[in-house]
């Protein structure tokens, strides 16, 4: 049996932390929230295969946007970001016989996106954007609720952790100090990020 689903986050809370701690640079963490289409906005979808009733192991996708939320070479700057992500991922299924099945699903894979602080976009000029690489672990503990026997809806409470590395453009308006992130250093790492969220998707069986 086959899934194929498509969601979204209704809210999450993100804190991120400088990485490394380095002397003499940024300390302490940053908290931000965000919500369906304010401030922060993550669609994410997938197709899985089902085996053994309880199991299904497939690739989600990723796709978010923000604004004034991910962190950037210049900490007073609300920053742009756009990014993608590609992850396997294996739910585990505890019931498989009633309406209501609650499941745990573990997934792990990559991402990259772009961020800037001078446009209104990096899409505009994503030659004077930062790029970020990121490996990323997500863990997702929710329910599958049937309305039919091919559709559910699904709710569930997330946590995913990636690590960024960062290849500055170091604009004018990057403040001095942060030359070792110019462009010719390569990405280097920069940011860790955890988000706890709440998502909801439809997921369509056949």
């Amino acid at each position: 049996r086959y899934r194929a689903d498509l969601g979204a986050d209704l809210g999450s809370w993100v804190r991120q932390t400088p990485w490394p701690r380095a002397a003499g640079g940024p300390t302490g963490s940053r908290d931000d929230f965000g919500f369906i289409g304010l401030r922060r906005l993550q669609l994410h979808g997938g197709l899985g295969h089902g085996f053994r009733d309880r199991f299904v192991a497939g690739v989600r996708l990723d796709y978010e946007i923000s604004r004034g939320i991910q962190r950037s070479l210049d900490p007073n700057a609300s920053a742009r970001a756009i990014s993608v992500g590609a992850m396997p991922y294996l739910t585990v299924m505890f019931d498989d016989k009633n309406v209501v099945r609650p499941f745990l699903s573990m997934r792990a894979g990559l991402g990259a996106g772009l961020l800037t602080i001078v446009d209104p976009s990096p899409l505009d000029r994503p030659e004077r954007s930062s790029s970020l690489l990121f490996p990323i672990m997500g863990v997702d503990l929710g329910a599958h609720a049937f309305v039919s026997p091919h559709v559910s809806l699904d709710g569930m409470v997330s946590v995913e952790h990636r690590w960024e590395y960062l290849r500055g453009t170091t604009p004018s308006t990057v403040p001095e100090g942060t030359n070792q992130l110019r462009a010719d250093a390569g990405h280097v790492s920069f940011n860790r990020r955890l988000v706890t969220s709440i998502g909801l998707s439809v997921s369509r069986w056949f």
